[in-house]
């Protein structure tokens, strides 16, 4: 199931799209990018929390059932930096994606869009429009995967109550407490249908906006899910928050915006310790790094994490690193093997590509070798999955 939206949402937001939302904003790429994630994870944990009441999960069903199969991500990103200019089914869209971040966030809306600009470096108006560009993304990808699963309105609310869980450390400060205390305000004075939904007088310009933001981060979190940020040391590991993004400026006065419990911080933190010496188990796990299903071609949001690694090896000169590639168990052990090395392997090309010299990196790939949780269960597969880091030298 989760597979099917994954791949569903793949295709919908590539690196392109991503420089084109930012630049009309005129935000950063970081900025959009970590705004995307903050808002499809929020609008998940809203779903979740309302996928107990039967007739509001119909309703979602139905909306999203009559969602388009294929959308021009451009043309809707446009439309949405520039309210009132969509005609048709783009403007059809949208509104229906205005009233899905209606129903759930009602009340609350505005109060929510402001933490997810916050916690995303935004200006607010920023973050409204990319709420309002995510949700009809998600409608048209979680709407295919109904129509190609035969899902029940049962089932939909299954997915969203599954789902959520994974994506609950992006969400912003006291958002979640908003839900868990039931302090949202939902509106459920009018059925959630498809088709063009005129403003009233009482919607400010920002409320309407609020509907795009949802599925494009939802794309990056669905990527990301599958790789929980972790820090293992051995054959330990442990599931982290990557924390609220902040400055830090390196020995070379290179600033970086880094998470505060994200590798890059940790990496950092570790190379500057002086009682900490290099040794043969510590391993730092990559948190943002994502590659194609089978495949060692890494993916365009993977640049930002690697740019910022790269970052870190040009203001320490005297720090050499292995990169250490592992798969699950899933499959033949020999091609796993060789995948792991070929995705080590990417990483260096990559940190290379970035200036790094290549004496001061390695690559070994470790198969299904070395797992750090129970390959029994989807999570711990997931987390088995990785690429990490070890010092070789500091």
């Amino acid at each position: 199931m989760a597979n099917s939206i994954f791949t569903t949402l793949r295709g919908l937001m590539d690196s392109s799209s991503i420089d084109d939302v930012a630049s009309r904003l005129g935000e950063s790429r970081q900025s959009v990018s970590r705004g995307i994630e903050s808002s499809t994870a929020t609008l998940m944990n809203g779903l979740a929390h309302r996928a107990g009441d039967s007739t509001w999960i119909s309703q979602i069903h139905n909306l999203f059932s009559q969602a388009p199969s294929d959308l021009n991500v451009s043309n809707l990103a446009a439309a949405a930096a520039t309210p009132g200019t969509a005609t048709g089914a783009t403007a059809s869209l949208l509104d229906s994606g205005k009233r899905l971040l209606s129903g759930v966030f009602g009340g609350n809306q505005s109060m929510i869009t402001e933490a997810v600009g916050r916690a995303s470096g935004l200006r607010s108006g920023s973050a409204s429009i990319l709420m309002s560009l995510a949700a009809p993304l998600l409608m048209t990808s979680v709407g295919r995967w109904i129509r190609e699963t035969k899902a029940t309105p049962g089932q939909l609310g299954k997915l969203f109550a599954d789902e959520s869980g994974g994506v609950r450390n992006l969400v912003p400060a006291g958002v979640t407490e908003v839900f868990e205390g039931r302090a949202v305000t939902h509106d459920t004075s009018r059925p959630l249908a498809m088709g063009v939904v005129r403003e009233t007088k009482r919607s400010s310009p920002w409320m309407w906006l609020v509907p795009l933001l949802v599925l494009v981060p939802l794309l990056f979190w669905l990527i990301n899910r599958a790789r929980t940020p972790e820090v293992h040391v051995g054959t330990a590991a442990r599931t982290v928050n990557l924390g609220e993004f902040y400055g830090r400026t390196l020995p070379d006065g290179v600033s970086l915006n880094i998470p505060r419990n994200g590798v890059e911080s940790r990496l950092l933190d570790y190379i500057q310790d002086p009682t900490k010496q290099v040794d043969r188990n510590t391993w730092f796990d990559f948190d943002r790094l994502t590659f194609d299903t089978d495949s060692a071609t890494l993916r365009p949001e993977s640049q930002e994490q690697l740019r910022n690694v790269a970052a870190i090896l040009k203001a320490y000169p005297n720090v050499h690193m292995k990169i250490g590639g592992y798969t699950d168990n899933t499959g033949d052990s020999a091609h796993n093997l060789t995948l792991s090395q070929q995705r080590a392997e990417s990483v260096v090309a990559q940190l290379t590509n970035l200036g790094i010299a290549s004496d001061r990196l390695e690559a070994q790939g470790y198969g299904e070798t070395h797992p750090v949780a129970d390959n029994s269960t989807e999570e711990g597969r997931a987390q088995n999955r990785r690429i990490s880091m070890r010092l070789t030298q500091k």
